[in-house]
């Protein structure tokens, strides 16, 4: 099982000093990221003049590459210093988001979305959720990753809009370089203050990593991770097809201002729902925690779907929102409590890259959908977001089954 070794109290200090760090970085890494994909769809479409399907595909391969990426930020973690990795691909990312004011075609903007998502990799989830397991291996972790992850949604609320309102006002052209440029400044100086805590480096002998092998292997293995990983497939899948084209949708039937408050509301109801998950995953079993957000999650998609005005719109993404967060933070959190802290970088790794399939087919697949129904309504896209959510949910039940439940202790080789 997990260590709970409690930590020096210097340590444990510092340890909140890098939870606000990595809360500014997943500010900045997600607003101009994972918000942001909605508002580029909806510029880039109509800048290019192609279809919504043909954008929304970039934005997969943002994601899909980024899933990639970040199995290969796991095995740089235990060779090179963390803060290294992350201005690397922070530097990587701003010249890539920067140079898709430049792109012409549609497939400059695949080009350069794949690179920006290498480059994010090395900032986002994989990096963060290790460090805070790293640094609170007790009772604690689970608000400290509830108080890194807000910046997951304060992205949405402060980036967001303002990069809505240049994108409409100054254009593509002047605006993509200027959020590049954001990136790097605000980012590289905050990675100096990263490290990861005394006692944590991994030992390179022969011995220690055939250990940490065979550990590996029975954990990504086991029952409960392949049917963990098909879940949140799913759930991202409708999560982030939800995300990336809620601002679409919502401006359909009202304006580019309302669109953006919705995605606001969105991400304000997330950092409301993430803290009190925070403070509630600790006090009851995550199994109930993570059915209860996929039916959050399930309603919310359901309440978009059929918005009648932009008021309605607004309420539906709040309600929306309160899961998004919750169930970002419920998989770290679930693998942190049954998986040992030597190997769960490279366990959330995979994990990560599996349900990044699901995030990147959800914004193409409802894209497609979108097209295939004459631009004219979203509603069947985020139906199909719903019989997602459902579908997740019933495989969540059958992997969780407390009488079939297996802990980390029952995959420990002999």
């Amino acid at each position: 099982m997990t260590n709970k070794t409690a930590q020096p109290l210097g340590t444990q200090r510092y340890g909140w000093v890098i939870v606000g760090v990595l809360l500014l970085i997943q500010t900045v890494s997600s607003g101009l990221g994972f918000y942001n994909m909605s508002v580029y769809i909806n510029r880039l479409s109509a800048e290019l003049a192609v279809p919504v399907s043909d954008i929304s595909f970039a934005v997969s391969l943002f994601f899909v590459v980024g899933g990639v990426a970040g199995l290969y930020i796991a095995a740089l973690l235990t060779r090179f210093k963390v803060r290294t990795i992350m201005i690397a691909g922070t530097l990587l990312a701003g010249l890539a988001l920067g140079l898709v004011g430049m792109a012409t075609e549609v497939w400059h903007v695949y080009g350069l979305f794949a690179l920006f998502g290498m480059g994010n990799a090395g900032i986002s989830l994989v990096v963060a959720t290790t460090l805070i397991t790293q640094w609170f291996p007790g009772a604690e972790r689970s608000m400290a990753l509830a108080v890194t992850s807000t910046g997951l949604s304060l992205g949405g609320v402060v980036l967001t809009p303002l990069s809505a309102y240049l994108l409409n006002t100054i254009g593509v052209a002047e605006t993509m370089p200027l959020l590049g440029l954001v990136l790097v400044l605000f980012v590289v100086p905050l990675c100096f203050l990263v490290r990861q805590p005394p006692g944590s480096e991994i030992s390179s002998s022969a011995q220690t990593m055939d250990t940490n092998a065979a550990l590996l292997a029975s954990a990504v293995n086991s029952r409960f991770f392949a049917l963990m990983a098909l879940a949140y497939v799913l759930t991202m899948a409708a999560q982030v097809g939800g995300i990336a084209h809620l601002y679409n949708r919502v401006e359909q039937i009202t304006d580019y201002q309302t669109a953006a408050y919705a995605v606001q509301a969105l991400s304000i109801c997330s950092i409301g729902g993430r803290f009190l998950g925070g403070w509630l995953v600790s006090r009851i079993p995550i199994r109930w925690f993570a059915l209860g957000n996929l039916c959050l999650q399930a309603l919310g998609l359901t309440c978009i779907a059929f918005a009648p005005s932009g008021s309605f719109a607004l309420l539906a993404a709040g309600l929306f929102g309160l899961s998004v967060g919750n169930l970002l933070m419920t998989q770290p959190l679930w693998l942190a409590e049954i998986y040992p802290s030597q190997i769960y970088a490279r366990v959330f790794a995979r994990a990560n890259a599996i349900s990044v399939v699901g995030v990147a087919i959800g914004p193409y697949s409802m894209g497609l959908i979108f097209d295939a129904f004459g631009g004219s309504t979203y509603t069947q896209a985020y139906l199909a977001g719903v019989t997602l959510s459902v579908t997740a949910l019933a495989i969540v039940i059958t992997a969780s089954r407390p009488s079939r439940m297996r802990t980390y202790r029952d995959l420990t080789p002999d």
